[in-house]
């Protein structure tokens, strides 16, 4: 979509002002580069001033430099996550030399003792092509600092922060077992984070927020669904959200973030890429399940289905290297997933009649989906003091499904399937300089997004038989896309002694594109119900969209944020912190009512929840947001000044945004209308409408066309967003303790998120006593209801946190990570519509759906077996999450019905565990041609077959009562697929 050229200006101005920023400003973003400061110290244990302090990159020999300070503090600021030899050299001559590896967003510390001979640095191996190093062998540093470093496989650990965050490395990466290669499993290695596993809509979730309020940074870049919500091209999507050949690590971050991070109220992934070095290495993979290595799912069972056709291939290659020694560097990665699965098409009431009438259309039919990334990148270092960085990707896929069982009351046919049809281009040019107390990162980054889920059949009208069967077309077709341009400069300035300064600019401008043709081929339903005068030989209901389907909206962002960690002793630092963001058109701005709307709103009567002059505007009426202001504020206390015992903290307020698609409602209902024919045999009315006689003409969308002047249609609902609605924002609190015995290191924290101005739709037409609904008014004006934007929902979530890791070494030929999460995640209302009472705040605090769970365990191993064979797990058990239940045993009034909150059975590991996954890998690495690798691995995936079940019923009716045990509610769904076989083998130089 093409940009006014007044945007475009401004563009370009912004990008030449970035770059004089970038020149003159001294910045430096943390969201993906790494920090080490500490203390040069004499053998004595004193201070040493003007120390020279260097860390060479061991893969491309980029160097960056330090000078102590006269407490004898330094800061090593902009490391790109890698393996780093540093030297320290004193004024008398004495030196420090030791191998590190830091990680992605770290600010670590690392404590110098000088010596008067240098000191041998710790083996290092290699480090590969992207720039990752697999740990080296567990060593305390042969010099005598080494009771003041805290290294893990000379990993250096954060822990001196207030953030709470869990770093995930290479090796995990790697070595660990999953089953589809998304790099958000991983995530789950958090304390607090769930990975959705679903096979159709795959993502994290945090606390008690929504999906749509996390965010995830590939190399800086925001891949932020601003339309649809949660992560770019995640949506209904079977893919990953970037190739996984392409991730060096990523670090997840949790609570107490700073103020650098932008557009999340709960967890934020920040990823880096793999880069070129100084030596060619590559890699190639292949991954295969299918049926015959798969158990029997229970559902297909129940249903007396045999396996469906289930077929996985992952594949990939990638390949970095020099173009010129220590200047000029390349990356490039293929990954490609094909995947084969089959659905059921079967006749429902398969009476004789039914079976002759529709029985072409049953048999079991393939849902192929293919998927293809692309990753290239280019790093050029022409001095020690700059890097540039210039990397694309490139994301495709297409996914045949939406037919079967379970959509709906019947079966659908394999015609009336849907393609979903997924693209997702970033395009990231950064330039870090390095100067003597600063580094700057300016970045220029572009997203390109388009959801467009489309009809197999797009010239077929489709056709409903009532629990029968439904065939012909899928009824619509969807394209929405997003196109993002984003200037970001940031700062880390550290001339000032005990401070590492931060700030950072950032502008963005969105581009959304919404084309949403619904019903463009009618849609027949069909019924039969003799005493209503209704049987299979005509439809009793049509449908067919018409208007203008497409809705256009530009967006302008501008975030600030100023950031101080402070060591106020060399016990003690303060990390404070403040951000504001600004959004030119967070709820579409320039709206203007229609008059029919005014005249409905304004005749409605105000309530304590509704003014009708707040969703009346004349395109001026609604502000742009400039209140978003959030302080950050966390410490550390390190209690001896060893790393060992850290107590931390801090407060945090986190604006998001609001999902554009959540507000469309407003204007495309006015401008696209679906239009509703009702037919009878004798063109009498029926349940208080008039019908049309029914003539075969009408199967066709000129005929329902030809009939719309005459025929009664069903009038629209009328929306309305709320003038000065707030974005969606939380309240962080949190206080933990870390500690360090041994190998072992552990972290507790408790934690509490306050969540307020979520959005959601009420109606605006009930009655006095809170029943719905009086629709005189709005009928009289042409629309069939009433639905009004309100920022009302709220959640809240209490947590303690905890882990215990030991980092995997060779020496040692083991590591664990344990993540325990005990929670409670609450929220008042429903979600995007809370149309069951009548403002949020009446259904009462009650358990999230598919979010609350009270006690939750992620276990990762890794462990080195005899003959070079390696086993490594990663297994997931829960107590059960709450679903909701709408419990109407009383009674159908709103006074009447309840919302109640049910837990899974704890049937897995019974009267403990509700959900359990054990994920095991064999695998075993052969050495060829010196430094060639050749992996061979077998997966065993939910190896006790543990049905994790989903899809409760939601619903109790008069005289109901609700048992787990009975076939009226049982669960119609598994949220893992069955026990099964995965084989992999790949080759790595």
């Amino acid at each position: 979509m093409m940009r006014s050229v007044a945007l475009r200006a401004a563009l370009a101005t912004t990008t030449i002002l970035g770059a004089s920023l970038a020149l003159a400003v001294p910045a430096a973003a943390q969201t993906t580069t790494a920090s080490i400061r500490g203390q040069v110290r004499d053998g004595a244990g004193a201070p040493v001033a003007g120390a020279t302090v260097v860390a060479v990159n061991r893969g491309t020999n980029q160097t960056v430099r330090a000078t102590s300070s006269a407490s004898g503090n330094y800061v090593l600021n902009g490391l790109r996550p890698a393996q780093y030899t540093i030297t320290a050299t004193g004024p008398n001559g004495a030196t420090f030399e030791q191998a590190v590896i830091v990680g992605v967003g770290q600010a670590t510390t690392l404590n110098v003792v000088l010596t008067a001979a240098a000191a041998a640095p710790a083996p290092a191996p290699a480090p590969a092509a992207d720039g990752t190093v697999a740990a080296p062998d567990d060593a305390t540093p042969t010099t005598a600092s080494s009771d003041e470093i805290v290294v893990t496989g000379n990993r250096l650990v954060e822990t001196k922060t207030s953030e709470v965050a869990t770093n995930v490395s290479q090796n995990q990466i790697r070595i660990l077992p999953q089953g589809d290669r998304n790099f958000l499993t991983f995530a789950a290695l958090a304390p607090g984070v769930r990975y959705n596993d679903s096979e159709t809509n795959k993502g994290i979730v945090s606390g008690a927020s929504p999906a749509s309020q996390v965010n995830v940074f590939i190399d800086g870049t925001s891949l932020k669904s601003q339309t649809l919500g949660g992560i770019a091209g995640q949506t209904d999507s079977r893919g990953n959200p970037f190739g996984q050949l392409a991730v060096g690590e990523f670090r997840v971050l949790t609570q107490n973030y700073k103020a650098e991070y932008e557009q999340a109220g709960s967890a934020i992934v920040t990823a880096i890429t793999k880069s070129g070095t100084n030596d060619f290495h590559g890699e190639m993979f292949g991954q295969y399940t299918d049926r015959s290595l798969t158990a029997a799912s229970i559902i297909d069972q129940r249903a007396g289905r045999g396996k469906p056709k289930f077929e996985r291939k992952q594949y990939g290659i990638s390949l970095g290297g020099p173009i010129i020694k220590d200047k000029l560097f390349f990356f490039g990665a293929y990954e490609g997933n094909d995947q084969d699965r089959a659905s059921s098409v079967t006749v429902g009431n398969r009476t004789p009649a039914n079976a002759a009438a529709f029985g072409q259309y049953e048999g079991t039919y393939v849902s192929p989906y293919r998927g293809d990334f692309y990753f290239g990148k280019l790093t050029f270092t022409p001095d020690e003091r700059q890097v540039f960085d210039l990397s694309f990707s490139r994301r495709e896929e297409t996914d045949v499904t939406g037919f079967g069982a379970n959509f709906g009351s019947a079966n659908i046919a394999y015609s009336a399937a849907v393609n979903k049809i997924n693209k997702t281009d970033t395009y990231t040019y950064k330039w870090t300089y390095t100067g003597d107390s600063f580094v700057n990162e300016a970045n220029l980054t572009y997203l390109d997004t388009v959801y467009n889920p489309s009809s197999l059949n797009p010239d077929d009208p489709s056709f409903e038989y009532q629990g029968v069967i439904t065939f012909g077309g899928k009824d619509s077709t969807q394209k929405i896309s997003q196109q993002s341009y984003v200037l970001r400069d940031d700062l880390t300035y550290n001339g000032l002694a005990g401070h590492v300064i931060k700030g950072g600019i950032r502008f963005a401008f969105q581009d959304y594109d919404f084309t949403k043709n619904l019903f463009v081929q009618p849609r027949y339903f069909f019924q039969t119900d003799a005493t209503r005068g209704l049987s299979f030989d005509f439809p009793a209901t049509a449908q067919i969209g018409v208007g203008n389907p497409r809705i256009i909206a530009s967006n302008s962002q501008l975030g600030l944020y100023l950031q101080d960690d402070w060591d106020v002793t060399d016990k003690l630092q303060i990390n404070a912190g403040i951000r504001w963001d600004y959004e030119s058109n967070l709820f579409n701005n320039k709206y203007r009512s229609p008059g029919s709307a005014i005249a409905t709103i304004s005749a409605l009567p105000r309530t304590d929840y509704f003014d009708p002059a707040d969703y009346i505007t004349d395109g001026s009426d609604r502000p742009t947001r400039k209140d978003m202001f959030q302080p950050r504020i966390g410490f550390s206390y390190d209690f001896n000044d060893d790393q060992r015992t850290v107590v931390f903290g801090g407060y945090g307020k986190y604006f998001d945004r609001n999902v554009f698609n959540n507000t469309l409602d407003e204007q495309f209902r006015l401008q696209y209308a679906t239009g509703v024919f009702y037919f009878s045999r004798d063109g009498q009315p029926r349940d208080g409408n008039p019908t049309v006689r029914w003539d075969p003409a009408y199967l066709t969308r000129d005929g329902l066309l030809a009939l719309r002047q005459t025929a009664q249609t069903g009038l629209p609902e009328l929306f309305a967003v709320k003038n000065d609605a707030k974005a969606p924002s939380t309240d962080q609190f949190s206080l933990g303790l870390r500690q360090k015995f041994g190998v072992f290191r552990a972290s507790v924290t408790g934690s509490y998120v306050r969540g307020q101005n979520g959005y959601t739709h009420l109606f605006a037409t009930r009655n006095a006593d809170g029943s719905c609904c009086d629709t005189t008014i709005p009928r009289a004006n042409g629309y069939g209801n009433v639905l009004i934007g309100y920022d009302g929902l709220r959640t809240r979530y209490k947590a303690l946190l905890f882990t215990l890791d030991k980092d995997y070494t060779q020496a040692s030929g083991w590591g664990f990570n344990i993540a325990y999460t005990l929670s409670k995640a609450e929220q008042d209302g429903g979600d995007l519509f809370s149309l069951d009472k009548v403002t949020p705040d009446k259904y009462g605090w009650r358990p999230i759906a598919d979010q609350d769970e009270r006690h939750r365990i992620v276990l990762s191993g890794i462990g080195d077996l005899p003959l070079g064979f390696q086993l490594s797990t990663l297994t997931t058990l829960g107590s059960g999450t709450a679903f909701q239940l709408l419990d109407q045993t009383a009674g159908t009034s709103v006074n009447q019905q309840v919302i109640r909150s049910l837990y899974r059975p704890k049937n897995c590991i019974k009267g403990v565990f509700a959900f359990c996954e054990v994920n095991l890998t064999l695998q075993n690495n052969i050495k060829v041609f010196g430094t060639h690798n050749i992996n061979v691995a077998v997966d065993l995936l939910n190896a006790f077959n543990n049905k994790n079940y989903t899809g409760y019923s939601g619903f109790l009716g008069v005289g109901e009562s609700y048992s787990f045990n009975t076939t009226t509610n049982a669960p119609t769904g598994l949220q893992t697929l069955p026990r099964r076989f995965q084989f992999r083998a790949g080759y790595r130089f």
